[in-house]
């Protein structure tokens, strides 16, 4: 049961990292503006803004694997989508914006996809299991998240970006069949979650009480400032700066993906120590250095391909640490909820950040924007190592 699970997740997963690299790269091939190709992941993420809450109690009151699934078949339509418009030159240079209707409708699915992968975990497991398979899953995540560039890369390499597109929404339906394979069964969920309909309030007022999962969720917005500029500017300044070719830059943008999937896995073994929090603010400001310094490296590949493999294990650490412990401090009456609020920040952060940097990045350049990014979040994340006592203490 938990086989098909995942390999529904690795699909999944990896369809949707493979869209917003495909649709990213695109954007920036039919237009020049750096700022288009941040909106362009924005309104990936914009639908969390509405739908985020409502997630999260759909998922604590409906059956999980069904809301999971249509979600995932949004998402499948947002790819098919792009291939059609591409098919058909609604969308080619010139004309990049029916593009954006693609990223809404994978958003649509996103705001789902993202609480719902890891809130179906308390129907399939026991509590006590929880955190050691959130592990597991959240670096199937970074699996997908750093194999993504690889294998759109790949296809893009032969196939046109409507083939890719395609294939992104196979891989989305034979996600879906995987997940429908599975008999589960909705557990006890502590609550009438009828009970709880004012999801904010409840939200609030349980966040009131639950400090530690309140800091994580903090941090975690304060960690992923950085996933707007590597989601966003990466891709250009590896194929313009470092002068790549598709599928040589799909590989190095992978090594950041290894490091990520290896960082996560690492984290499996530090699940039974303590200080964790110790561990959490040390590897986050070292990859901020690490982020500050990639234009500096620019005339080694070898060099920066290793920069790019030792933060991505960096962050691969961090934000595989920070789901792990929200799992661990979350009642299962309300986990939906906390993770919607999750997903909301894990998402939505980037999204802000990647316009901004995509705003400085056409002013004052792609590498000026990654050192002044670097170490204005480095600044942020220092003063945060001195206020939250309770991820210090406590994790």
């Amino acid at each position: 049961m938990i086989l098909f699970y995942y390999l529904s997740s690795i699909l999944g997963l990896l369809a949707g990292n493979m869209f917003n690299y495909t649709a990213i790269i695109l954007a920036q091939s039919i237009s020049n503006s750096d700022t288009f190709s941040a909106y362009v992941f924005f309104f990936v993420c914009f639908p969390l803004l509405f739908l985020s809450f409502t997630a999260g109690r759909l998922l604590d009151r409906y059956s999980r694997k069904w809301l999971l699934a249509a979600a995932q078949i949004s998402m499948a339509c947002g790819s098919g989508f792009a291939a059609i418009a591409l098919h058909l030159g609604w969308i080619s240079p010139g004309k990049p914006y029916l593009l954006l209707i693609s990223s809404v409708l994978s958003g649509i699915g996103l705001s789902f996809v993202m609480p719902g992968r890891f809130a179906i975990l308390g129907d399939l497991l026991e509590h006590s299991k929880i955190g050691k398979h959130s592990v597991w899953l959240n670096t199937l995540v970074l699996f997908g998240y750093g194999l993504a560039p690889l294998v759109a890369g790949y296809f893009k390499e032969y196939f046109a970006f409507k083939f890719v597109f395609l294939g992104i929404g196979s891989a989305y339906v034979l996600s879906v069949i995987f997940l429908t394979l599975i008999p589960i069964q909705m557990r006890e969920r502590g609550q009438n979650t009828s009970s709880t309909a004012p999801g904010i309030s409840g939200l609030l007022d349980y966040l009131k009480k639950s400090k530690l999962v309140s800091q994580f969720l903090l941090l975690m917005g304060a960690v992923v400032l950085l996933v707007g500029p590597v989601q966003v500017l990466l891709p250009k300044y590896v194929k313009e700066t470092l002068g790549l070719s598709e599928g040589l830059r799909g590989a190095l943008l992978s090594s950041l993906g290894i490091g990520l999937v290896i960082g996560g896995g690492v984290t499996f073994f530090l699940h039974g120590l303590k200080k964790k929090g110790h561990i959490l603010f040390g590897a986050a400001i070292i990859s901020c250095l690490l982020f500050s310094l990639i234009p500096f490296l620019a005339e080694s590949l070898v060099l920066t391909t290793i920069c790019f493999f030792v933060f991505g294990f960096m962050t691969g650490v961090i934000i595989t640490l920070i789901p792990a412990g929200i799992q661990q401090n979350t009642e299962n009456h309300i986990r939906g909820r906390i993770l919607s609020l999750y997903s909301l920040v894990f998402l939505l952060v980037p999204a802000f950040s990647g316009i901004l940097s995509g705003f400085f990045s056409d002013r004052i350049g792609i590498a000026s924007t990654f050192v002044w990014s670097g170490f204005l979040e480095m600044g942020i994340l220092i003063y945060l190592s001195w206020r939250m006592d309770q991820v210090r203490i406590h994790y």
